[in-house]
């Protein structure tokens, strides 16, 4: 929190109304810690000016969010605590989620959090949620994407699912998964990338059908396929259809 944050080296100016949300929270955070503050000792702690401070205080007590300060400690509102909890929410949230993918130490990761909290849609904060207590639960399309910007050249074994794209919460495999080796390796190149699946010993599943659009279309060559978007889209969430 605070006007200016050292990160690589850049100073970031805020936004008022990143500061009045900075504040807020601040305020919350002590608040749950039994503690009162001044606009004054906010002030220091965060160096911006006590004129700045009492600023962001008047603003926020216009808004509903402060009460009028009392011996110049600041008090939430009931609508105060109701939004310094989800500023809460999201800097800790966010500050979890760049040290889990990362590393970064927390101190780092809080000042990227700091920055992104203020911006981040309700859609993007609850993916981020779901990732930190269930892992990585989403489908990913790659539409128009080029995979060489994500690996370099060479190729990578990785596990993969095929599941059945109409039934979901829970997801089920689909039959052909079973045929399949667990197993993928992507090709990547600047000019190409694919992902090469293979058959178990002894299992053929026939034809492969893919559907694009509204249109269902037969692959020429079933486990090699060199499309970014039906590569990719398939190994993660389409289903195979056994011709026969």
């Amino acid at each position: 929190m605070g006007r200016k944050i050292e990160n690589r080296n850049i100073d970031v100016t805020k936004a008022r109304g990143e500061l009045e949300e900075d504040l807020l929270e601040y305020v919350y955070r002590m608040w749950r810690q039994g503690r009162q503050i001044t606009s004054k000792e906010y002030a220091r702690e965060v160096n911006i000016t006590g004129y700045e401070a009492a600023g962001l205080v008047r603003s926020l007590v216009k808004k509903g969010f402060l009460c009028e300060p009392e011996n110049g400690h600041l008090e939430l509102s009931d609508k105060g605590k109701l939004e310094g909890m989800e500023c809460l929410a999201r800097h800790e949230k966010l500050t979890q989620f760049f040290q889990m993918v990362s590393g970064m130490d927390q101190q780092r990761a809080q000042e990227d959090a700091c920055r992104v909290e203020h911006y981040i849609s309700p859609e993007g904060l609850k993916g981020i949620e779901n990732f930190l207590q269930y892992g990585d639960v989403y489908d990913r399309v790659y539409d128009d994407m080029d995979l060489y910007t994500f690996y370099e050249d060479g190729e990578f074994p990785m596990a993969f699912g095929l599941y059945e794209p109409e039934r979901r919460n829970p997801r089920f495999l689909a039959p052909e998964y079973g045929k399949l080796e667990h197993s993928v390796i992507l090709r990547v190149k600047k000019s190409q990338n694919c992902f090469l699946l293979r058959t178990k010993k002894d299992e053929s599943i026939g034809y492969v059908w893919y559907r694009r659009d509204d249109e269902w279309m037969i692959l020429k060559d079933n486990f090699l396929f060199m499309k970014r978007y039906l590569a990719v889209t398939m190994v993660q969430h389409q289903k195979f259809i056994e011709k026969i």
